[in-house]
């Protein structure tokens, strides 16, 4: 709003945020979600979960630990062989190995004893398996014989792998005191076939110490998971209330004329909600520090899990950093999806796709993985907990850990920060702030004619999109020249058709659909050859830029589609290909995300705030859109460039030559390939880093760019660059006025 300062805007953002406060605070759904869920959730976990744990390593503990072993012996020289076994036993060296038994029982049976009598023995005994000794046999294990011996486990008791690993053992003690025997009969050292021996310094790790390392990450990220839940949850009710309920208690447009512009009152709320959320994250971080305290005092020492100081210190504030920005975008994403509502019902029920959402999200970071994912920690809801996971990890290093929580606070602050100026661009909006109570009618009902898209409509649309793009690649199949068509066609025009003309939006307005430069199509075509330049001067600059930071490696699904590319053009004419990789996906994805989506986030006349985060969210939709993280960025920048070329001249047409110019490079590359290349499938020449490709790359984006904004108009701008109220709130307020005087 015209005429505050910065410091006025702040203290009516602050005003605002303790109004909302006060009343949150009085709301006991809000204090039960803030403070008694979290103190209750988590003792319920343990308990719950306690007696599973420590069964499970229990059972680890008996299954690894060291038994008895009990053999009969039958046969001539099962006496002799019985002793020579018992001295091996009682050799100190041997007493405590893992694999060497804690007890060895031997029992000497008759030696004239046929098959059916040494069965009977064998279950009559508690042995666990019966071996035959032959006559001569201590005899020659000291000649130069080799004893062969077949042991037969009791057929009614388990000989598990514990009793095999003790009896393997054992046997290498009986072979490795023959062979002692043998070198002092021969008259040399014992030691003269050990050439090595190894031993380590410390004893190996307990079984059930290992076990326990193995399971605490799956606990702690399970943990983490239902923290983001709960503290995703405590925004619920505030956001709720912060502008649906002001909408139903009638109050929302005495707030709106308040003498601050709406990204000043959505401010406030925000920073109110958030605190809310922060204060559910506090109460949940104290409820897990103190069951976890209780619960490891109920297990036995071997079973619990010690980190070191400094990497406790440092997982709590990397977790508590990460954390802070998931409140923060939570906060947010329950504003923005909460302030189309007109009632508290209606923005309960809007927010359960939400909670699948932040589900969904969280659920990725619990996946396995060897290394940790630098890119996870972007992802919203997902990357927090995989950073606060890679944080109580002690095989990550802390320099890993801390860039993973700078990006992911980068990737919490950039979205926060779209979220609030949806919100605002969605409270500013009189169709949804004013509509009428809805009405019964038929399913397929269409509403009034409108200019443009809403940020709902455009919303919705990539959604549809987006979901069916995943069931195209299904349908498909591998071949391009059947894929391509039908990718553009059922993800991107069909829901475009269908939203436009169920939702009676004018084509063109929303679609742009002019020249760009005044003076008829002539004065066009240097603007549109300035954005056609600018385009295929990205595309080369993004090329050089990610082989200069991640070389030549590639996912298996960058090159699988690098391979589905190349044979595209075997056997087809260059000019088929490049309808399909350039034409066809330039007008199809103009039209939805340039076209439909622009309009819809953008509005009709916005001012330069709304403009750009109109841009940054239309082209975050085109990058995500394309589905491989490799191509994401480059994916964004072009987004970017040809929204704003769209935004500065309102027309689409540089945006589809830019982007045709943009797809036509590597087309063009691979037309001036070799056959031999082609199918090789080295179609991009050498030597791609050369200062002089470098520099020309960026001239041609500098010169494109540059001939686009000496050749296009621009479009005028609203005055400010704040939000306006809108002119119904100003109707209410000349209202109110009117009624007091008349008081």
């Amino acid at each position: 709003m015209k005429g505050l300062s910065a410091a006025d805007r702040r203290r009516a953002a602050w005003a605002i945020a303790r109004r909302d406060l006060l009343e949150f605070v009085r709301d006991r759904r809000t204090l039960i979600i803030t403070l008694l869920m979290p103190m209750v959730m988590y003792p319920v976990l343990a308990l719950s979960s306690m007696l599973g744990v420590r069964g499970a390593l229990s059972d680890i503990d008996t299954r690894q630990s060291q038994g008895t072993l009990r053999i009969l012996l039958v046969g001539a020289d099962a006496e002799a062989f019985a002793a020579r076994l018992r001295a091996i036993a009682v050799d100190p060296g041997r007493i405590g190995r893992d694999d060497w038994p804690a007890k060895l029982d031997l029992e000497v049976v008759g030696p004239n004893l046929d098959t059916a009598e040494r069965v009977a023995a064998l279950q009559a005994s508690s042995a666990d398996l019966l071996i035959e000794i032959p006559a001569a046999a201590c005899a020659t294990l000291d000649g130069d014989g080799t004893l062969r011996l077949v042991p037969q486990p009791a057929p009614n008791r388990a000989f598990d792998r514990i009793k095999r690993l003790h009896f393997a053992a054992v046997v290498r003690s009986i072979a490795e005191d023959a062979r002692q025997r043998r070198m002092r009969a021969a008259g040399l050292p014992v030691t003269t076939l050990v050439p090595l021996q190894a031993e380590f310094s410390e004893p190996l790790e307990p079984p059930v110490r290992q076990a326990t390392r193995e399971m605490f990450p799956i606990i702690a990220g399970a943990v983490l998971m239902l923290l983001a839940l709960l503290t995703a949850t405590g925004a619920f009710y505030p956001a709720i209330d912060a502008i649906a309920g002001e909408k139903e208690r009638g109050t929302v447009e005495t707030l709106l004329i308040a003498p601050c512009g709406v990204d000043d009152i959505v401010r406030g709320k925000f920073l109110a909600v958030c605190a809310v959320t922060l204060a559910t994250l506090l109460m949940n971080a104290v409820s897990i520090a103190l069951t976890a305290s209780v619960l490891l005092r109920q297990l036995p020492a071997e079973q619990r899990m010690v980190i070191g100081p400094g990497r406790l210190a440092l997982a709590v504030a990397v977790a508590g950093g990460a954390f802070v920005g998931l409140a923060a975008v939570a906060a947010a994403l329950s504003l923005a999806v909460t302030a189309a509502a007109k009632s508290v019902k209606e923005a309960q029920n809007t927010l359960t796709p939400v909670i699948l959402l932040v589900s969904g999200l969280a659920g990725a970071a619990l996946l396995p993985w060897q290394e940790a994912p630098r890119l996870l920690a972007a992802v919203p809801f997902a990357g927090q907990i995989a950073v606060a996971k890679a944080a109580v990890e002690p095989q990550r290093a802390p320099g890993l850990v801390l860039e993973m929580l700078g990006l992911s606070l980068l990737s919490s602050a950039a979205l926060t920060w779209i979220l609030l100026r949806a919100t605002a661009m969605t409270l500013g909006d009189e169709d949804l702030l004013f509509r009428g109570p809805d009405t019964a009618s038929g399913p397929l009902s269409r509403p009034p004619r409108r200019p443009r898209p809403s940020v709902l409509q455009a919303v919705a649309c990539v959604a549809v999109g987006v979901a069916l793009i995943w069931y195209a690649q299904g349908l498909a199949g591998d071949n391009l020249a059947v894929a391509i068509p039908v990718q553009q066609v059922v993800t991107l025009l069909a829901p475009l058709v269908a939203f436009t003309w169920w939702q009676r939006i004018a084509a063109v307005p929303t679609f742009a659909l002019r020249l760009p430069a005044t003076g008829g199509a002539v004065r066009s075509l240097p603007c549109l050859a300035g954005a056609a330049l600018a385009g295929a001067g990205l595309f080369a600059t993004g090329a050089i830029a990610f082989l200069a930071i991640r070389g030549t490696e590639a996912s298996p699904e960058a090159r699988h589609l690098a391979e589905r590319l190349l044979g595209l053009f075997r056997g087809r004419s260059w000019w088929v290909g490049w309808m399909l990789i350039a034409l066809v996906p330039a007008i199809c994805e103009e039209l939805f995300f340039r076209g439909f989506v622009l309009a819809g986030f953008a509005g009709d006349r916005p001012g330069r705030g709304r403009a750009v985060a109109a841009a940054c969210g239309q082209a975050a939709c085109f990058a995500a859109f394309h589905l491989l993280p490799e191509r994401m960025p480059q994916t964004f920048a072009l987004g970017l460039l040809l929204g704003w070329m769209v935004l500065r001249t309102g027309s689409l047409l540089p945006a589809i030559v830019g982007h045709c110019a943009h797809n036509s490079v590597p087309v063009l590359l691979l037309a001036l390939a070799d056959d031999e290349a082609v199918t090789s499938g080295a179609g991009v020449p050498p030597g791609l880093l050369r200062p002089e490709i470098v520099a020309g790359a960026a001239a041609a984006l500098a010169c494109g760019v540059a001939g686009f904004l000496a050749t296009s108009r621009s479009r005028p701008e609203p005055d400010g660059d704040q939000y306006q109220a809108p002119a119904r709130t100003a109707n209410v307020s000349v209202g109110l006025s009117q009624g007091v005087s008349d008081r």
